[in-house]
């Protein structure tokens, strides 16, 4: 078994020792720093489970440490450690991204006890995949997200905040963006590793069938029902399940899960006893919950209820500096998976990547890398890509132009388009066109184009 790996910070040589021989006793793998400049070289170099730092220090502080570190690295855990103990200092620590705040002199108890449960909440390496090209700092990867972007950091730092918090979690943004990936990472993350994650796609499901599959059924409860059967809930007892497309569930769905988040038991279907369950629940929609509460498709009451902690996924076309990264992970996965040798992507068909609209988010770019592969030779050339991608449009985005047409219908068609791919958002179609939002509100109504979601 690995040891846990501990990096201990004080400029205080004596306090720094201590803690050294103390960790050390404790059989845990330890180093040391007796500065935030020597601890930030250590840390381009090697990984941490779980790091300790005075908050008072020269030059680069305890405080300014941490922001750098978790900014570097979101998951990253870290305990601060102070002889200027105060409960603003405090919260402002936590705020930051600290796990605990010890005051000096310290309660080894206390430490020991917060180290504990830190290691007990953090991914540990015996967990992590194993990674031939190690990444630098900058670079977060956790399982299969891949980014280095402010707002993929800023994601993970959710993630980081709310896998120990065991309250409902959602996730939205739009298809493709990665949503099952980052409930995995919250489950990863959490206390609740060691049991089962259990995802299911409520969309994807027979509207008479997902009260069973979700709850399970009794032998003979309804025709075809031939044996007893555990629901999803049963399975995921004691972990995660995540519910994806929720605003595709019935009303009959959505009261059975209200039920459950109120009393945290189930009924199978056929079944004449209430069955305890202890799962914790992440959804996730690419649609607008509040516009299904107002059309009446979806409860306000449970909509509340899921909604305790949101995570807004960027789509792919807001963090184009990840693209590059998300193109090398799929090159490398690929590789291995279909004893592919393909070294990269060439300088000018990145570029055509990166200047993609990527309408199918990161899903997308994963079939475009996949496509390109099989034809590719030594690396993807802009040849190997498929010709919508080099185009640069999706088949439906494409505007056809006749001989003939007047100046107003090709303006006319091109605004139906752009409406239509921004889903009626008129702020966003004005600054695609190129023109003030009251001009485009004047141009809709002389040209009668119907306002609507779809343009």
């Amino acid at each position: 078994m690995i040891k846990s790996n501990i990096l201990v910070i004080d400029d205080d040589d004596a306090h720094r020792t201590a803690m050294v021989v103390m960790l050390e006793d404790e059989d845990y793998d330890v180093g040391e720093a007796g500065s935030g400049e020597e601890a930030l070289e250590l840390l381009g170099n090697q990984d941490y489970d779980l790091i300790i730092t005075d908050y008072k220090m020269q030059k680069i502080d305890g405080m300014e440490l941490l922001k750098i570190i978790t900014d570097r690295n979101p998951l990253q855990r870290v305990i601060m450690v102070t002889g200027y103990g105060s409960i603003e200092h405090a919260v402002e620590a936590i705020h930051t991204g600290a796990l605990d705040y010890i005051p000096k002199p310290v309660d080894p108890k206390k430490l020991k006890n917060a180290i504990q449960k830190a290691l007990e909440i953090a991914p540990t390496r015996e967990k992590k995949k194993p990674q031939p090209d190690k990444k630098p700092l900058s670079t977060v990867h956790f399982d299969e997200i891949v980014g280095k972007s402010k707002q993929i950091k800023q994601v993970l730092k959710k993630v980081r905040e709310i896998a120990d918090i065991d309250v409902p979690v959602l996730i939205t943004g739009e298809s493709g963006t990665g949503k099952e990936l980052v409930a995995r990472a919250i489950h990863q993350a959490s206390k609740r590793s060691d049991k089962p994650f259990i995802a299911i796609n409520t969309g994807a499901i027979a509207k008479d069938l997902i009260i069973s599959e979700l709850f399970g059924h009794e032998k003979g409860s309804f025709t075809g029902a031939i044996d007893q059967k555990k629901g999803k809930f049963e399975e995921a007892n004691g972990g995660t399940l995540f519910l994806d497309e929720i605003s595709t569930m019935s009303e009959a769905v959505q009261i059975a899960l209200l039920r459950v988040l109120e009393n945290h038991t189930i009924d199978r279907v056929g079944g004449k006893r209430e069955i305890p369950v202890n799962v914790r629940i992440v959804t996730a929609t690419n649609e607008n919950i509040e516009d299904c509460i107002s059309n009446g498709t979806f409860r306000e009451d449970l909509y509340y209820r899921l909604n305790v902690y949101l995570i807004e996924l960027p789509p792919l076309r807001e963090r184009k500096e990840d693209i590059s990264l998300l193109s090398d992970h799929f090159i490398h996965h690929f590789n291995q998976e279909y004893d592919r040798q393909i070294k990269g992507i060439s300088p000018e068909a990145m570029t055509i990547l990166i200047n993609y609209g990527w309408r199918g988010n990161i899903r997308e770019l994963r079939n475009v890398v996949l496509r390109a592969m099989i034809s590719a030779k030594d690396e993807i050339k802009k040849s190997d890509l498929p010709i919508n991608t080099i185009k640069g449009v999706m088949p439906d985005e494409e505007i056809r132009f006749q001989a003939g047409m007047s100046l107003p219908e090709i303006e006319k068609e091109s605004i139906i388009k752009t409406m239509k791919k921004v889903k009626g958002n008129k702020a966003k179609a004005a600054e695609l066109l190129g023109i003030s939002r009251r001009s485009l509100y004047n141009k809709i109504a002389e040209y009668g184009i119907e306002d609507s979601k779809k343009g």
